[in-house]
């Protein structure tokens, strides 16, 4: 007998279910591409990386500062094992919006990192401001959210230009230097400190009478730039690089004056840099150097914002290693995905299917669009895995796995429409309107037809389906999301073989505000044996639609981490050791993966917020000496115990209150044999508890 479901809504309750652990891993199951392994495959993914690296947390290493368009910084570190080897930390540090552009630099001379960004918005008269954050002791304090300059103004560097920080006169003020769509560079000159924040005095809109527009023999070349200074040569100068929207690769311009008094010609300029292996791109590159790998020389990285050449929505993070030397550079060219994480484009929209019938679980990713394929045509990309149920080993093994797919934003879902023993598809496009494609191989091998536009629906924009038995009547239901928000709502009333799709709700719920851009996905969460519902939307948020005898309640999920806008979940077992994974794509083009914790459903420790640093250890490994670092968003309680591989506590570093930042603490190991020993910071975190653990090494 049929389930009734009653379409009752009430309010958003606390979600118990989501107060179990969530961990973000980022290399948890392999993914290969091309037959390259991935370092990093649920990073999520880039569609225009403006990067910077510096040592943020003075362990000796460099850390990776990276804003992506989304109004975000992302923060990676690395251990110095590898050139490469970054792991994501946050994509949301500090949880600072800002605008196009940010620079660490130290503005006070004080020895550390301040950082200065673009506001996200214009402030009075339409201008974008220069916000202004000092470090105070590990801690960012904001100074300003509208810089002035020596005469009062609003310092303002556009909304479309990145510019950079630098001193090249020798006084160790660093000074300002803004591109222009002109293609002159602005200078503004540091006079110093006035009120703890960097006083700016114009001084130019043709620093060294650069321009390069119109310029004989060279065609035009100018637009929106992206300005780079560093010395490639080590003559004790700064040259000049520059981005350039209309400008597939870099210009270079030699400083061929000297620290204090720059001499930097346009007609000198090379159009072509590396000499040795130009760059070439969709333009619009942001140059930045860095001696990853500590040989004394600096490699070349370049970001991709992409210019008048096309969309470089993958393969937009460049990296040039040096064979040369500090005094002459020898870039050559090694890949355009630095850090070797999964980047299918934009607007990624994962799914789990076992096509092949094998016993685990295969991966499909819908994006918004191919820029290799003509009409801005959207891919659904195929993994398989090659692994098993225990250990899952995603391939990609091929994009045109559906014939005749033209539209763009895909979104996927799988179910036997026709009750005949394999897995047919129904994907949502991005004028509103689903694809069906019956596949008329079998369970083992797929092989699937297009039979047109499914039921005829049109729900507007972005469709966004998922197929399930949502009534508990044994057949395939249909929820769509889409463009304002809504969850419409198709029951079957025919039957698993013959389905009769009849219209039920143009909103499963009515009265509540999810966003716009819904991204629904059906799965049977808090195991009750009937599906509930999760649910993405444009502004990056998850809600948890549950199901209770045929009412439903919805949750918006407060404690997941930012993991970027337009936010599609998917939910799948994939190894076997009884915990949900939970799969993000987003805008970036990428995944990103979560454990669920499903043991802890009465546990109170949450995820561990995102504001909070990482858990710091170094060196790793140690000898007699651990430094031990932790930023802390507020003032709490905090234990930080050491225990040993038997579950044995044998130390305490910490356990009392702490104030608000950043924290370093220092431990003895004293009698302890060499072996393997585990930090654990836990906090009572007010109403969000956390903990976190780091697994170190002792070798006397």
């Amino acid at each position: 007998m049929r389930r009734a479901i009653r379409l009752t809504l009430l309010t958003l309750l606390p979600f118990c279910l989501w107060a179990q652990t969530l961990t973000r891993m980022v290399a948890k199951f392999p993914v290969i591409v091309e037959g390259d392994t991935l370092s990093m495959p649920f990073s999520g993914g880039f569609n225009g990386p403006v990067p910077q690296f510096l040592d943020w947390d003075d362990d000796g290493f460099l850390d990776l500062f990276i804003t992506d368009g989304d109004g975000r910084i992302q923060h990676y570190e690395t251990d110095g094992s590898t050139p490469d080897s970054f792991t994501l930390m946050t994509r949301s540090f500090n949880d600072l919006i800002i605008g196009f552009w940010f620079r660490f630099i130290d503005y006070d001379l004080d020895g550390d990192h301040d950082l200065i960004f673009s506001s996200a918005f214009p402030v009075a008269g339409g201008s974008y401001a220069c916000v202004v954050y000092e470090n105070v002791d590990g801690t960012l304090t904001l100074r300003t959210e509208s810089l002035l300059d020596d005469q009062g103004r609003v310092l303002s560097v556009g909304s479309v230009v990145i510019p950079t920080i630098a001193d090249i006169d020798g006084d160790d003020w660093p000074d300002l230097f803004i591109g222009s769509v002109a293609g002159t560079v602005t200078k503004y000159r540091n006079l110093g400190m006035r009120n703890n924040l960097p006083l700016f005095q114009f001084q130019t809109n043709t620093f060294q009478n650069i321009m390069l527009v119109w310029s004989p023999g060279r065609g035009r070349l100018h637009g929106a730039s992206a300005l780079e200074f560093f010395d490639i040569d080590a003559d004790g100068d700064k040259d000049l690089f520059w981005g350039d929207l209309y400008q597939p690769g870099l210009f270079f311009l030699e400083n061929i004056g000297d620290s204090e008094v720059p001499v930097i010609l346009d007609s000198l300029v090379e159009v072509e840099y590396p000499p040795q292996s130009p760059l070439k791109t969709a333009g619009f590159n942001v140059p930045r150097f860095s001696d990853l790998d500590g040989d004394g020389d600096s490699e070349l990285f370049v970001g991709v914002q992409s210019g008048v050449y096309g969309t470089d929505f993958v393969n937009n993070f460049v990296y040039y290693s040096n064979k040369g030397s500090d005094t002459l550079a020898n870039l050559v060219y090694e890949r355009d995905n630095f850090l070797k994480i999964l980047d299918l484009g934009s607007a990624s929209v994962p799914v789990f299917a076992d096509i092949d019938s094998d016993g685990d679980e295969d991966l499909f990713v819908g994006n918004e669009f191919n820029d290799e394929l003509p009409g801005l045509r959207g891919t659904v990309f195929f993994f398989r895995n090659m692994g098993d149920a225990i250990t899952p080993v995603f391939t990609l093994e091929d994009s045109a796995v559906f014939p005749d797919l033209t539209g763009n934003n895909l979104a996927p879902t799988f179910g036997d429409l026709d009750a005949d023993g394999d897995l047919d598809v129904v994907i949502g496009d991005w004028n509103g309107k689903i694809f069906h494609y019956e596949n008329t191989g079998t369970a083992e091998v797929a092989d699937f037809a297009y039979r047109g536009q499914f039921l005829d629906i049109d729900v507007g924009g972005l469709a966004h389906p998922a197929l399930g038995d949502l009534d508990g009547d044994s057949d395939l239901d249909l929820v769509v999301g889409q463009n304002e928000g809504a969850i419409i709502y198709w029951s079957n009333e025919g039957t698993a073989v013959q389905t009769g799709f009849e219209f039920q709700s143009e909103d499963i719920f009515t009265g509540t505000d999810l966003g716009t851009q819904s991204a629904p996905y059906l799965v049977d969460l808090d195991d009750d044996g009937d599906l509930d519902i999760l649910i993405g939307n444009a502004a990056g948020e998850l809600f948890f639609a549950k199901q209770e005898n045929g009412i439903w309640s919805v949750t918006k999920i407060t404690h997941l981490p930012y993991s970027g806008p337009q936010t599609s979940p998917a939910i799948a077992h994939l190894n076997g050791d009884g915990e949900l994974e939970l799969v993000l794509g987003t805008w970036h083009g990428g995944l990103q993966l979560y454990q669920i914790d499903m043991s802890s459903a009465a546990v109170e420790f949450t995820l561990l917020p995102t504001e909070i640093g990482q858990l710091n250890t170094y060196p790793n490994p140690f000898n007699g000496r651990l430094t031990i670092s932790l930023t802390i968003p507020s003032a709490e309680t905090l234990n930080i115990s050491v225990w040993n591989l038997l579950g044995e506590k044998v130390g305490t570093i910490n356990d009392g209150p702490l104030p608000v930042g950043r924290h370093r603490f220092s431990w003895k190991t004293g009698e302890l044999s060499s072996g393997i020993y585990f930090i654990r910071a836990e906090s009572d975190g007010g109403t969000k508890p956390w903990h976190t653990v780091r697994k170190v090494i002792y070798l006397k």
